[in-house]
């Protein structure tokens, strides 16, 4: 195999990469593979993995802080409390036997446990924040009546 080749097979596995993650980094790698495809035409292997590091290593440091700028998307920061004692709506029914269900709260969604491992609570129905626990929260049914 030609060594041009081998830099653009190369080049275009980390496009695809990059395509498949939601990182931007790949990109870099790439950019110094193409850039190694060229120098195979001139020069030998040693110059090909010096093109190929120098061209990847200068697109790090140069870009990747512009890069992230661009990129940066701020998750949404939640206090704890902020939910505790909100209304909620259950959109995978609650089932704490099975170990699933998922309720709805401020937009955001969370992993749900009922406070009672012998009550199930339906799709659409509503629930009342009582804590979170790690990654999940407890519910209580609030019923019907709107009493809980």
């Amino acid at each position: 195999m030609e060594p041009y080749i081998f830099w653009l097979i190369l080049g275009v596995v980390l496009v695809v990469a990059e395509i498949l993650t939601p990182t931007f980094f790949f990109f870099w790698f790439a950019l110094g593979a193409f850039a190694a495809a060229g120098a195979s035409f001139l020069s030998g292997t040693i110059v090909q993995l010096i093109t190929f590091m120098g061209v990847s290593a200068a697109f790090v440091l140069l870009t990747r802080p512009f890069a992230k700028k661009l990129t940066k998307s701020e998750p949404r920061k939640i206090h704890i409390d902020e939910i505790i004692g909100k209304e909620a709506i259950v959109i995978e029914t609650i089932d704490n036997k099975q170990g699933k269900g998922l309720v709805k709260v401020n937009g955001e969604i969370w992993r749900a446990y009922s406070d009672s491992d012998d009550v199930t609570i339906e799709e659409g129905q509503k629930v009342t924040i009582l804590k979170v626990e790690g990654a999940h929260v407890v519910v209580h049914k609030i019923e019907r009546g709107g009493e809980s």
